[in-house]
C-alpha cells in the first residue's frame, strides 16, 4: 500500500513539473521583443499584402493629416497610401515609446477605419470590403493598421516577425 502511494505522488510530481515548464516555454516562446527595427516588420508585412503594387511611402505630413499623429512623438513610423485616391489600400506601422502611446495609436486607426467608412461607404464597393477586412493590431509598443484583401495574412506576419 505505501508503495502505490509513493508511486502515486511521484508521478504527480513528474506531471506537475512537466506542465510547468511547458507553461514557461509558451510564455518565454510568445514574448514580444521590444528591439524589432521596423525595417524588419515592412517586408514580412509587405509581402502578404495583396495591394503592395497599389502603395506607396508617404512620410510625417500625410501620416499628420491621415491619422493626426505626429512623427516625431514615436520610436519610428512608417506609412503606405495607396497611389491613387480611389483605392483604400493602407498600411501603417507604428512602433512607440510606451505602451500608453500605443493605445493612443490604436484609437486613431480605429477612428482612420471610421473616416475611410464615411468617404467609401455611398460608391465605393470594392473600397469598402477592403475596409471591411481592415487590421489593427497592437502587440506591446508595436502597432500594425493594415487595409487590404490579405490584412489577416499581414497581420500573421507582424506577430511572427515580433515573436522570434
Amino acid at each position: 500500500m505505501q508503495l502505490i502511494k509513493a508511486h502515486k505522488l511521484v508521478c504527480a510530481e513528474v506531471l506537475m513539473t512537466v506542465a510547468l515548464i511547458v507553461f514557461i516555454a509558451l510564455c518565454v516562446r510568445g514574448r514580444v521583443r521590444d528591439d524589432v527595427p521596423l525595417s524588419d516588420l515592412k517586408g514580412p508585412v509587405l509581402e502578404q499584402l495583396a495591394g503592395a503594387e497599389n502603395m506607396k511611402e508617404a512620410g510625417a505630413m500625410k501620416l499628420r493629416s491621415l491619422y493626426g499623429l505626429d512623427a516625431n512623438d514615436y520610436a519610428e513610423v512608417l506609412l503606405y497610401i495607396p497611389v491613387s485616391n480611389m483605392d483604400a489600400q493602407e498600411m501603417l506601422l507604428v512602433r512607440c515609446r510606451t505602451e500608453e502611446q500605443a493605445d493612443a495609436v490604436a484609437a486613431a486607426m480605429r477612428k482612420r477605419i471610421g473616416d475611410q467608412t464615411g468617404i467609401f461607404e455611398s460608391y465605393g464597393v470594392e473600397q469598402m470590403a477592403l475596409i471591411r477586412k481592415a487590421v489593427v493590431d497592437v502587440q506591446g509598443t508595436y502597432c500594425l493598421y493594415v487595409c487590404d484583401l490579405n490584412s489577416y495574412q499581414a497581420q500573421s506576419a507582424f506577430r511572427r516577425a515580433l515573436t522570434r
